[in-house]
């Protein structure tokens, strides 16, 4: 899709790199990162070596490293990406009322912690297959999030929050 992109479009403008990387390249490579998330480095490099490729089109031969790319097209790494996801999904399950996954997320009901009341207990598991799974995978990030963020109000607020943004979750 990348090398697609750059024959048909030939532009140097980075603004317009950046849309289309956003509308075509990354909705695939993010395609159900809820679900499955890559757990091998061969993996995870894969995924980001397309970000890399696509981050390269608008500068031509000279152009800085993949991290100064990053920052001056405003894009976030993929990992962070599938944070940011995981949290918001997160979030969708514990605050819909009628979620189908709002049982898989065990919340912590001792009232002695720090921080908000949306606390999730970090679960047991046996094998790498459960330790992957998005209850284990979220819980850091979710429980490093402040109240204020956590008990929003709609989910829009949540994303809009000024503490996402700054965060790059």
């Amino acid at each position: 899709m990348v090398y697609l992109l750059s024959k048909v479009f030939d532009s140097t403008n980075i603004t317009i790199a950046v849309k289309l990387y956003k509308t075509y390249v990354r909705p695939i490579i993010e395609f159900g990162n809820s679900v499955w998330t890559p757990v091998l480095q061969k993996d995870v490099t894969l995924l980001e070596n397309v970000q890399r490729r696509a981050t390269r089109l608008p500068f031509g031969r000279n152009r800085p490293g993949y991290l100064d790319r990053l920052s001056m097209m405003k894009l976030p790494t993929l990992a962070e990406r599938r944070v940011r996801g995981d949290v918001i999904a997160t979030f969708q399950a514990l605050t819909n009322v009628n979620s189908p996954i709002k049982h898989l997320f065990s919340l912590n009901t001792d009232t002695r912690s720090r921080g908000h009341n949306f606390k999730l207990l970090n679960g047991k598991f046996h094998s790498t297959i459960r330790q992957y799974f998005i209850t284990n995978r979220v819980f850091d990030a979710w429980n490093s999030l402040p109240a204020e963020v956590v008990q929003s109000e709609t989910l829009l607020v949540f994303k809009a929050n000024s503490y996402c943004s700054r965060q790059r979750l």
